[in-house]
């Protein structure tokens, strides 16, 4: 279930969600800014002076490898992950009022430029609001 070779864009965020739910948000991504766009094999156990326990903390490593013991994790190249949070943020905001040209102000983003993330978004949310339907038949 944890060790997933080449993962598609669309479960790259899956990983990040489910590695920041273990270790917390800001161990992810100091773990992504550290191993990211490779894979991360995580040990069974971890001690203080391990690589991993100098990236993202002893307490967060010991959380990732009693979560993920033995297994490698494809990491997402940390820009990826940068913009699929601050996508994730704009889109946030839109949906509680927020209009195109005030986020274009805020993100320093054309106002096509936050069309298309909205798009992406709305795609993405549609696409994943089918995949829960289909799997619930």
């Amino acid at each position: 279930m944890h060790d997933q070779p080449n993962p598609e864009p669309d479960t790259l965020q899956k990983i990040v969600k489910e590695i920041a739910g273990v270790i917390g948000l800001p161990a992810c991504l100091d773990l992504v800014s550290r191993w990211g766009g490779r894979d991360l094999y995580v040990p069974a156990s971890i001690d203080r002076m391990h690589p991993i326990a100098f990236a993202i903390g002893f307490e967060a490593a010991q959380k990732l490898a009693t979560e993920y013991p033995c297994c490698t994790l494809s990491l997402p190249i940390e820009r990826n992950v940068t913009i699929d949070l601050r996508n994730a943020l704009i889109y946030q905001e839109w949906k509680d009022g927020a209009s195109v040209l005030r986020l274009s102000h805020r993100w320093g983003l054309t106002r096509p430029g936050i069309d298309a993330v909205l798009a992406k978004m709305q795609d993405r949310e549609a696409r994943a609001a089918s995949n829960q339907a289909a799997a619930a038949r």
